[in-house]
């Protein structure tokens, strides 16, 4: 099959701009690799191999920083699709109550790191965060591309605002004291402009809260080829602490990277 001469090819880290890469795999073995999976691999393989704009040919691997992704990013209308077809859908709803719990308690802790009380959620998706927000004493936002989780967003959590879109749809110059994007960065198919654009959103001495899978966790990195996160078109660039230091480090004066036993990161970032 011809592959979409639309797509744009990687020839850079996402994260740190080294221009030294490793091929880890290509797109034939992996999809042979996640063939029995009961996840949602094997799906996006047959995806990718019917819609050529969404397809990469293989994984790179930054020999610097250790990121993890693909030689190539879909198409913008591809890509659209894909997201508005695999998310609308109830899974995230089935289990709002128990994620809306959580996000209390997270908030509840992030709260004392800052003494304004300005709140964005970048990928928002339902809303659960933005309620728990609220819930703690926020004025607070969400946004998501989603047509669908907004519409749930706003009825269910209707004392919040909610934006379709991106980072872009907010009013020039809207900062805030607390910035949440959770599970994101790993979708976006323009890394280093992303980061530009959300290091734009925290205000001076404002906190950022960044959660996304880790590339460079113990438990991953030597078989990253079945590791659940590498789930190409969903996922196209997958981090490492080293990489998403090297990507922070220009917006932010200081930032921590918390424990976790999972192959996941979280940090915590300050705008100085």
């Amino acid at each position: 099959m011809e592959l979409s001469s639309d797509r744009q090819s990687r020839t850079y880290c996402p994260a740190c701009a080294s221009k030294k890469l490793s091929i880890a795999f290509d797109r034939q073995s992996w999809a042979r690799q996640v063939a029995d999976k009961r996840d949602s691999r094997p799906t996006f393989a047959g995806i990718m191999a019917a819609d050529p704009a969404l397809a990469f040919e293989h994984m790179l691997r930054c020999d610097v920083c250790g990121t993890l992704f693909t030689d190539h990013i879909p198409t913008i209308p591809a890509l659209n699709g894909f997201y508005q077809a695999v998310y609308a859908n109830d899974g995230y709803l089935n289990k709002l109550e128990r994620k809306l719990a959580l996000e209390k308690r997270r908030v509840f802790a992030l709260k004392w790191l800052t003494s304004g009380r300005r709140f964005l959620d970048i990928g928002c998706n339902i809303g659960c965060a933005v309620e728990a927000a609220r819930w703690n004493g926020f004025a607070a936002t969400g946004i998501d591309l989603s047509e669908y989780a907004m519409q749930i967003a706003r009825e269910r959590f209707s004392k919040n605002r909610f934006l379709q879109g991106t980072i872009d749809v907010l009013d020039a110059g809207s900062v805030f004291d607390l910035v949440y994007c959770s599970e994101v960065v790993e979708h976006v198919s323009d890394p280093p402009g992303f980061f530009r654009s959300l290091s734009g959103t925290v205000a001076s001495g404002g906190v950022l809260m960044l959660t996304t899978p880790d590339a460079g966790h113990f438990s991953v990195r030597n078989n990253q080829i079945d590791w659940d996160s590498v789930k190409p078109p969903e996922h196209i660039t997958l981090f490492t602490k080293a990489g998403l230091k090297y990507a922070l480090t220009p917006y932010f004066k200081s930032i921590w990277f918390l424990p976790n036993r999972k192959p996941g990161i979280q940090l915590i970032a300050r705008r100085g």
